[in-house]
């Protein structure tokens, strides 16, 4: 069982966000060895030769490819254009989303597509959410330079990680009619979701595939 968003659904793009209940992929998905960095790679195939390249996020413009990221609490964001013809998948942890990978991925977005970031398409996917995510000094530093109107709420610090990228998102230009988010939060909800932080060693690194693929 994969969830989906309507932003994407009515325009035709296939895509997923993953469950504990998910079955495998069958079409042609690239996957990358997640490093919590900011490196987006291109996709030209669907064909995974020799070891992983190293990336937290992919794109292509290639008909019929899927790119997918797993994810345990980070945030999955899928990317596309208006037509389903240049999609991305992105990775983004607090490191990730600190250090700009969602910015590169719209970068490379917007550079191979032609269009303008309000006309992009944007699906932000289940995560851990501040309910359940209290962080320390580094963090609140460092989330603070990039997101001045972050409040942290009261008492400890606690990340709105969705909240960041959707601030990215509208800096960059988006529209927030083409911002759509399942706001489910992973450790809240151990029934439908594999959580690093509510499961500790007992999710034995099982993850969730997230993937958008390319119409055609």
């Amino acid at each position: 069982m994969f969830l989906r968003h309507s932003l994407l659904l009515v325009r035709g793009i296939g895509h997923g966000f993953g469950t504990r209940f998910s079955a495998p992929a069958r079409e042609e998905v690239r996957f990358f060895r997640q490093v919590h960095g900011q490196k987006v790679l291109e996709v030209r195939d669907g064909k995974e030769e020799g070891p992983l390249p190293e990336a937290d996020g992919g794109w292509t413009s290639f008909s019929g490819i899927s790119v997918a990221v797993w994810t345990a609490d980070c945030l999955p964001v899928l990317i596309s254009d208006p037509e389903g013809r240049h999609v991305a998948a992105v990775h983004a942890g607090w490191r990730g989303a600190v250090r700009g990978i969602v910015p590169e991925a719209l970068r490379l977005l917007q550079a191979a597509s032609g269009n303008a970031p309000e006309e992009l398409l944007a699906v932000i996917g289940p995560s851990v959410k501040s309910c359940c995510y209290p962080v320390g000094e580094e963090v609140w530093s460092e989330v603070r330079q990039l997101w001045p109107g972050w409040s942290g709420m009261s008492g400890r610090p606690r990340l709105d990680l969705p909240g960041l990228v959707r601030y990215q998102l509208e800096q960059a230009g988006f529209q927030d009619k083409y911002i759509g988010e399942i706001s489910l939060c992973t450790v809240c909800h151990p029934d439908l979701f594999y959580s690093h932080r509510g499961m500790g060693e007992k999710r034995a690194g099982r993850s969730m595939l997230n993937f958008i693929r390319t119409s055609g």
